[in-house]
């Protein structure tokens, strides 16, 4: 509830899609740009990738010798991609199921569907662009099965590489001066007050979780289900959630999916969200795709208003010197941080979520905010300590050096393959 979303703005993700197919209806009036071996990159799908790098880094197109120089970056990566691809095809050992491109291809479509308020805008974007979600599938099947082949390849060869201590020490001695900083962090600790709903109006929304329940285990189809009753965002789109893996749940919806088989529906689960009603749809190692149903309780203005009142009071209570570890532990509703006094940890500055950034920015160590309303109910935050910018430390700040110099010799073993790779295959650059 403090990190800021990582979700990227729809348009590049819309973008992606609809770029990524257009080439396949360009194709028969198009030119070539590049052969590699046996197959050809089209001018069409170089051109997609410069307008979607115009949308997504805001470069002119009219300075044509900015294009000009981006165009030739974008051509090198594309036969680089085409010589992965001829490879992981005709390497023996790779194989890719049709089950694992649908279920990719569903991933993928599902991420994209939750960029939109519901699915009919999302299909309304499609069918501006001329597009249907049967052809956009269809377009979309044969990248992804290209795009899992490239990754196996590239995690067969790549997968294993290591760097010792040694090596880490190496990489900083050479890189420190252009390793980025830390980025500047705060410490926070807050008190959520949540709006709570009654005795009654709780055994209510837990009786209507119980009855559905009972029918989604008696065999009625969980994704209408989920459609028709989940306050979730995840409902518009049956109640999938996607792939995830442990520690990225709340502990007792953890709980309850990995205790699931694919198929199974749980027994209702109270979590601080609601009542949930979990069905595993798959299992992958420890990771696990499920869908739920989300029954919980939607406060009124009127319910806001009175969680206010308690906010206001503790917080003219802590500008007069009231403890404030005190009384997190004694009034948050934050299973997380109540225990601790309502210490959340670190966190990099630019990653709080959008309503606490900028009482955080203007807050000195040990200032405390006035109350701050969010989805969650108000918030009070302390702020505990702070720090800027600064170089990474070699010992403090090792497992992220040490992961720095991997992707750097990763980077560097990948470009040697490539290397041998275009030596082996016809290559010619057509414009």
């Amino acid at each position: 509830m403090i990190r800021k979303s990582n979700n990227p703005r729809i348009l590049p993700v819309i973008a992606v899609l609809i770029l990524a197919v257009s080439a396949a209806a360009w194709e028969i009036l198009d030119g070539v740009a590049a052969v590699v071996d046996d197959k050809i990159i089209l001018i069409s799908e170089l051109e997609s990738q410069i307008q979607l790098a115009a949308l997504q880094q805001a470069i002119n197109l009219s300075d044509s010798a900015a294009v000009d120089s981006i165009r030739r970056v974008f051509l090198n990566q594309m036969i680089d991609d085409k010589l992965v691809l001829i490879e992981a095809s005709k390497d023996t050992s790779i194989k890719v199921t049709n089950k694992q491109v649908e279920e990719a291809l569903d991933e993928q479509i599902t991420r994209i569907k939750a960029q939109f308020p519901s699915e009919d805008a999302f299909l309304k974007q499609l069918t501006a662009e001329g597009l249907t979600l049967k052809t956009l599938r269809t377009r979309y099947r044969e990248q992804i099965k290209n795009q899992i082949l490239k990754e196996s390849l590239l995690e067969k060869k790549l997968g294993m590489v290591s760097v010792s201590s040694g090596e880490v020490k190496e990489f900083y001695n050479n890189f420190r001066d252009s390793l980025p900083n830390k980025p500047a962090g705060v410490r926070l600790a807050q008190i959520l007050l949540a709006p709570s709903p009654s005795k009654g109006v709780e055994d209510s929304l837990k009786e209507l979780a119980e009855r559905i329940d009972l029918r989604a285990k008696a065999g009625d189809d969980f994704a209408i289900l989920a459609q028709t009753y989940s306050t979730d965002a995840s409902g518009k789109n049956g109640g999938d959630l996607g792939w995830f893996q442990r520690g990225q749940m709340v502990p007792e919806f953890e709980k309850a999916a990995y205790a699931l088989q694919p198929g199974d529906v749980s027994d209702v689960v109270k979590t601080r969200y609601g009542f949930h009603i979990i069905k595993c749809l798959q299992k992958k190692g420890e990771k696990i795709r499920a869908s739920h149903i989300l029954i919980s309780y939607t406060p009124s203005e009127s319910d806001f208003s009175e969680t206010f009142k308690l906010a206001d009071s503790l917080y003219n209570l802590l500008k007069n010197g009231a403890d404030f570890a005190a009384l997190a532990r004694q009034y948050s509703h934050d299973d997380d941080s109540r225990d601790k006094g309502g210490d959340l940890g670190w966190f990099p500055q630019d990653q709080l979520f959008d309503e606490f950034r900028g009482p955080a920015d203007s807050m000195e160590i040990g200032d405390i905010s006035l109350p701050i309303k969010s989805d969650y109910g108000y918030h009070i935050l302390k702020m505990l300590d702070k720090k800027g910018e600064e170089p990474l430390d070699f010992k403090a700040n090792y497992g992220e050096i040490e992961q720095l110099a991997k992707r750097y010799k990763t980077q560097k073993e990948l470009q040697t393959w490539l290397e041998q790779a275009r030596k082996r295959y016809f290559i010619q650059v057509m414009i």
